[in-house]
């Protein structure tokens, strides 16, 4: 792997158009209407992983490359994209447009959108574990609503609370979790029963969620007062609450889940808390307000967007060393990580 770390200024890029012969010289992951950063790309060079990282406010993706840690390309996608989500065959990708109420399908071989598919507020959303539904997060309402997963229908409507915004689903599928950002709660929704079974009250703004792997505990990022808290699922109760960092928010689990990742985006760090003796064991830095963490496909690098500071910042998972940080568009949120074929 290619990798450099930059501590200075970071440059602005160059964009640059490809006509149609180099988009097919690029072995078929761009497409019509994609800007290219930089002159030195090589034609032959399989691209084996992409990065999607969505800017809220100008209405596009950046698009990164796995092997060389570098920006290659930005995507026009619509009004305001927030999170992502993968397609049930694993052959596309969702872009979550909030306020311009749809889906934007992605083809992932060709990274050309594909298909528009209306829908009311998508901040969030994710597919049950037997392919059935879909749950959408409403963030500007307060309601989570369940889909049909093939034809995107609204089956039903759950009161939530204030801004629901970040979910999870238990290992079995059996639970859907998610936060209420300003309610300071988190619902526990019953997805055999399609209802809410409990509203656990948290520390103030709570966003990421996560279930651990055993199913035996649910773990709460609050940014209000930089917590995690741990609940028992046996019977949702508190059992301990520990501090993370200035406004805690978004989590992602290690494939083994031994090891969660938690930003803090008013310290410019990001957690590691250790699942099995649930504490942190370590934090490092991640400039510009991190936000929103992903994995790569074999969990080597740690992918998170600056949601202040217009940056992207990749990290050695197993090491903490920053590999790179790299200029994004305006407000990136969501990233999306995904191997494809050469």
């Amino acid at each position: 792997m290619n990798s450099r770390t930059i501590d200075g200024p970071i440059g602005a890029p160059r964009h640059h158009l490809l006509d149609r012969r180099a988009l097919l010289l690029q072995g078929g992951l761009t497409a019509a209407g994609l800007v290219l950063e930089g002159t030195g790309l090589s034609a032959a060079a399989p691209r084996r992983v992409v990065a999607l990282i969505a800017n809220s406010l100008s209405n596009t993706l950046t698009l990164g490359d796995g092997d060389t840690v570098e920006p290659f390309g930005t995507l026009p996608v619509g009004h305001e994209p927030h999170k992502f989500r993968q397609s049930l065959d694993g052959r596309t990708v969702y872009s979550c447009n909030t306020t311009g109420n749809e889906l934007i399908e992605i083809d992932l071989s060709t990274l050309r959108p594909i298909r528009h598919i209306p829908m009311l507020d998508p901040y969030n959303v994710g597919f049950t574990k037997d392919g059935r539904h879909l749950y959408k997060l409403a963030y500007r309402y307060t309601f989570v609503e369940i889909h049909d997963a093939r034809t995107f229908h609204p089956i039903r409507r759950l009161e939530t609370g204030r801004h629901p915004s970040h979910f999870w689903f238990s290992p079995d599928g059996r639970w859907f979790v998610n936060s209420n950002q300003h309610a300071h709660t988190v619902t526990v929704i019953d997805t055999e029963r399609m209802a809410v079974a409990h509203r656990l009250p948290v520390d103030p703004l709570p966003a990421g969620v996560e279930i651990s792997a055993d199913g035996r505990y649910m773990f709460v990022a609050s940014g209000g007062a930089g917590t995690i808290s741990v609940f028992a699922t046996d019977e949702w109760k508190l059992v301990r609450k520990l501090p993370s960092g200035a406004d805690a928010h978004e989590m992602v689990a290690t494939r083994d889940g031994r090891v969660i990742f938690v930003t803090n985006r008013r310290e410019n760090t990001v957690s590691a808390f250790e699942v099995e003796t649930q504490r942190v064991v370590a934090k490092f830095p991640a400039p510009g307000g991190p936000d929103m963490p992903m994995l790569s496909p074999d969990g080597s690098q740690l992918w998170v967007s600056g949601r202040y500071g217009d940056t992207a910042t990749v990290v050695d998972a197993r090491t903490f060393r920053r590999l790179r940080t790299f200029r994004t568009q305006r407000s990136p949120h969501g990233v999306f990580l995904a191997a494809t074929s050469p």
